[in-house]
């Protein structure tokens, strides 16, 4: 497991290196997405491991295991938006992204807020919540849908 992470990572710094810009030169809008896509495939993958199993443990009742997976993907989701905040993006795109990664910031705050409603088997309050975390999801894709995202689209978590 160990060997295939550093291989992993590898990767992303070798996509990060041959996507970045060249010293002095302004990033692109394809070279932002370049460098940021790797990233939020691993981290979907990772959130796709940690979210197994949490629709049918929210069908049989164990809200309180449910919650503590919504917590840890909330937590795995906010180390992705402080890795997409360190990117520079482009000049021309700088407003659009940081409406994106607060809108991000503000879906990671809800996963968490579902989380601790499921823990404390607070259904009706967990379920509200999560449609307002669809909604921030939603809007974080509108704001960046002509960058042609694929990986850091924002899909469904449960």
């Amino acid at each position: 497991m160990k060997r295939a992470l550093g291989i992993l990572a590898g990767i992303v710094f070798a996509t990060l290196v041959v996507a970045a810009p060249a010293h002095g030169e302004e990033p692109t809008r394809e070279s932002y997405v370049a460098q940021l896509e790797p990233m939020c495939e691993a981290n979907a993958a990772a959130n796709k491991r940690i979210m197994a199993g949490a629709k049918e443990r929210l069908s049989n009742g164990k809200m309180v295991l449910a919650g503590k997976q919504f917590i840890r993907v909330s937590q795995s989701f906010g180390s992705l938006v402080k890795k997409i905040a360190a990117v520079s993006p482009p000049a021309a795109d700088a407003k659009p992204v940081q409406t994106w990664i607060k809108f991000l910031r503000l879906l990671k705050q809800r996963l968490r807020t579902v989380g601790k409603y499921f823990k404390e088997e607070e259904r009706i309050k967990a379920n509200h919540e999560s449609i307002q975390a669809e909604r921030s999801g939603n809007s974080a894709n509108n704001t960046v849908y002509e960058f042609g995202f694929h990986h850091c689209r924002i899909k469904r978590f449960r």
